[in-house]
């Protein structure tokens, strides 16, 4: 770890001496030479960027940005003398800055220790070794690549690729070895049989629903295969496998799955004669994300007890699938989530997630109603909504706890936007100073302060951000508390009670807000744990009205942690919990640090979209990889991967084959279409 601070320090000092190319300029010329790139992505993306130089013989020189993420990137690359002519417009520049030769051997040592610290073996010396014999721009490319995991298309299969190995064996010595689970098939057309009784382990019963076929009393377990849906080869061994590993008997078994289009509906691989994939990921059990987003698709299994009043063919129907599924989801620890794509569907469009009123058709509840009282499921579009009923801004107080140390310019914004915008009835907000020296700032708290649901404590000290919270907590008396940061700006004013709805459920621990840059793109829409090592941001710089993977930047849903710029959570479990940890986490992931023992608690963590704010992030408290605070970053840092192992960490509710190493969300596949270019001249 001190190794890791002296870079950070030496790099803030290399930085410092950076020559950054002038974009404003027109037309833009270059230096042959290695450069530091600092971009911006906002969103997913379905090709590689790139940058066009011109050379002075007027040949065009790509240079494609091998391993691009989500978010901010920086990356190390070498340039030929020219005219920098285009970019992809999915890209925006914040600093392009030509490096010395000697920084730039010195930045590509660190990138390659860095990749053999992560793959270390022969190929990986080999490809240090080759490195030596490259020209500058070779050796670029080669470097680039480092940025990127080596992923090929079907690299989600490989589990179910290695029992390819079995497919000469007896089926009757498979079936001995397999757990005694028994499984049937419903199938929509009689041509579907063929191909699963050609499985690895084929189905104890395959039912055509077509001929009235009844399910037998004695599967376990019931699969609806409408003709658009097939099963991998090896989908029963290994569904018969998790049941045996899991520690419950499932009521339901969802599984990972993946579209694959016929030649004349998408472009055909010609390297491997088959036809384009597109794999869907999925998360732990989530309720609430269920109610919003049928993301289980067509890969579901259904326990002998859920399809007890029902036909064989009303499982070939969507919306009957999607309520038997609600059902079981209404105790999340008897549903079991198999990370394999076993199923495979040739749809053009995924299923649909069902009107509100088709869920809870069999319910005998107001025509909004929804699983959690006080909530009500709408529809928004081609999905459902989980928000606040009218007359749920009259809810249990809570207090709002706001550090600040001068800083009017966000603070004033921030608290007079809460006084005046939020419709929640019942709140009072603890301001604390945590030394203050502007006269402004005191002329605006006694302004404040004669508001009756205001208060203003002093803290002295170091900034503590846990302390200081921890301290203003006891100073207050609602059943709720709200962390809230000083730079946070009220866009709508029912932000609070859709917060509020969530936090008084018994189950809920802690309620996240969805939050802005001011530019309107995604601050945070979730907390991933293992993301970068440590905890990271999901579509973080997505466009802030994007959906997002799977629509989760729309969805209400659970998650293991949600930032504490904007979170409510109840007094009781706060005080449970010792509030914030504020020896270990005086200032970074104490927020995670909270979240996860919460939800280890047994507490849900729960994230609503319909609370949104803006967030200036961090505009008061600093940079933590600052000369200054990089030593106390670097130590909480330390804390939080050996406390909760977030190194190589799998949140529970993102999945293992989505990309961990940035704040983008999208699978670890490669990306081959086209993109659009932005001309400089």
């Amino acid at each position: 770890m001190s190794v890791l601070k002296a870079l950070v320090r030496l790099n803030n000092r290399l930085e410092a001496s950076w020559n950054a190319v002038d974009f404003a300029r027109r037309p833009i010329f270059i230096k042959s030479g290695w450069y530091v790139a600092e971009f911006v992505v906002p969103g997913t993306l379905d090709h590689m960027p790139r940058l066009v130089v011109t050379e002075p013989d007027g040949r065009e020189r790509d240079r494609v940005l091998i391993g691009v993420h989500a978010g901010r990137n920086r990356m190390l690359f070498y340039l030929p003398n020219g005219q920098l002519s285009a970019h992809s417009d999915s890209i925006a520049f914040e600093r392009l800055a030509r490096v010395s030769s000697l920084e730039a051997r010195f930045r590509t040592l660190l990138i390659c220790s860095r990749y053999l610290r992560d793959f270390f073996g022969f190929q990986a010396l080999l490809k240090m070794l080759v490195l030596q014999f490259q020209t500058p721009f070779e050796r670029s490319t080669a470097v680039l690549r480092f940025y990127s995991p080596d992923v090929s298309e079907r690299a989600y299969l490989e589990n179910i690729d290695w029992w390819k190995r079995y497919n000469g064996f007896s089926k009757k010595l498979l079936r001995l070895v397999s757990d005694k689970t028994s499984f049937a098939v419903v199938i929509e057309h009689e041509s579907q049989r063929e191909a699963l009784e050609q499985l690895l382990l084929a189905p104890d019963w395959i039912v055509d629903a077509s001929k009235g076929a009844l399910i037998p009393q004695e599967a376990d377990y019931v699969i609806a295969l409408k003709r658009t849906e097939t099963l991998r080869s090896p989908a029963i061994m290994m569904l018969k496998r998790a049941v045996k590993r899991a520690k419950i008997s499932p009521e339901l078994i969802y599984t990972d799955h993946d579209y694959r289009w016929a030649p004349d509906v998408k472009e055909q691989r010609e390297e491997d004669n088959v036809s384009l994939m597109a794999p869907v990921f999925k998360p732990q059990p989530s309720r609430c994300y269920l109610a919003c987003f049928n993301y289980l698709g067509p890969a579901v299994v259904l326990s002998k007890t859920l399809v007890s009043d029902v036909t064989a063919s009303d499982l070939l129907i969507d919306e009957t699938v999607y309520r038997l599924a609600l059902k079981a989801f209404a105790d999340t620890s008897t549903v079991l989530h198999v990370s394999e794509a076993l199923f495979c569907s040739t749809r053009e469009a995924a299923p649909k997630t069902p009107l509100p009123n088709a869920i809870t058709k069999n319910v005998d509840v107001e025509p909004d109603a929804s699983y959690w009282p006080g909530i009500a499921l709408r529809r928004r579009s081609d999905y459902n909504v989980l928000v606040a009923q009218s007359g749920a801004k009259s809810g249990p107080a809570v207090d709002l706890i706001i550090p600040t140390r001068d800083g009017l310019a966000v603070l004033k914004p921030c608290i007079d936007g809460i006084l005046e915008k939020t419709e929640y009835e019942n709140y009072h907000i603890i301001v604390v100073d945590n030394g203050s020296e502007q006269q402004e700032t005191f002329d605006y708290f006694s302004e404040i302060e004669q508001r009756a649901n205001v208060q203003i404590v002093n803290y002295p000290g170091e900034f503590n951000y846990s302390a200081i919270n921890n301290f203003a907590a006891t100073k207050g008396t609602s059943p709720y508390v709200g962390l809230i940061n000083n730079d946070i700006e009220v866009i709508k004013g029912d932000w609070l009670t859709q917060m509020m709805v969530w936090a008084t459920q018994p189950e809920v621990g802690i309620v996240g807000a969805k939050l802005l840059f001011g530019d309107g793109r995604v601050q945070h829409a979730g907390v991933t744990i293992g993301m970068g090592n440590a905890a990271g941001h999901i579509h973080r710089l997505e466009e802030g009205d994007a959906p997002g993977y799977q629509l989760r930047c729309l969805a209400t849903q659970n998650m293991m942690a949600v930032t504490a710029a904007c979170l409510v959570t109840p007094r009781d479990v706060f005080e449970q919990m010792g509030g914030l940890n504020e020896s270990d986490f005086k200032v970074a992931y104490n927020d995670i640090d909270y979240c996860l023992r919460v939800e280890a608690s047994g507490k849900q963590v729960i994230w609503t979209p319909e609370a949104v704010l803006y967030h200036h992030e961090s505009v008061s408290r600093g940079d933590d990889l600052s000369d200054a605070h990089v030593e106390r970053y670097f130590r909480e840092l330390g804390v939080l991967q050996s406390r909760w192992k977030t190194k190589g960490f799998v949140d529970k509710y993102y999945n293992r084959h989505l990309r961990i190493s940035d704040e983008g969300v999208y699978p670890q596949i490669e990306r081959e279409s086209s993109d659009r270019l932005l001309a400089l001249t």
